[in-house]
């Protein structure tokens, strides 16, 4: 996953530290850039929930998702900047 690409398309640019500030700041540059859309659920469109796809479909397509593609994307860009979440260390 290229990080650059990802921060570029949720116009972030702030800091990079793994701390709470830098959580909520990436959440909402992420919910504003990525709004919530289920076209390809109408469409028949299979939904794959790989990085890979997730990636090409909101950070290449330059599209939303729905919950279990943006989360997961999301999660992805957490886990690289080191924010680790006490729920995900508990196994929550």
């Amino acid at each position: 996953m290229d990080i650059k690409a990802y921060l570029r398309r949720i116009d972030y640019a702030g800091a990079r530290t793994p701390d709470t500030e830098t959580l909520n700041a990436l959440h909402r540059a992420h919910m504003r850039a990525a709004p919530f859309e289920n076209l390809d659920i109408g469409r028949g469109v299979p939904i794959v929930l790989d990085l890979e796809a997730l990636y090409a479909k909101i950070v290449g397509h330059r599209r939303g998702g729905f919950c279990y593609e943006l989360n997961g994307l999301f999660a992805e860009l957490r886990e690289h900047f080191g924010i680790v979440l006490e729920a995900a260390r508990a196994g929550v």
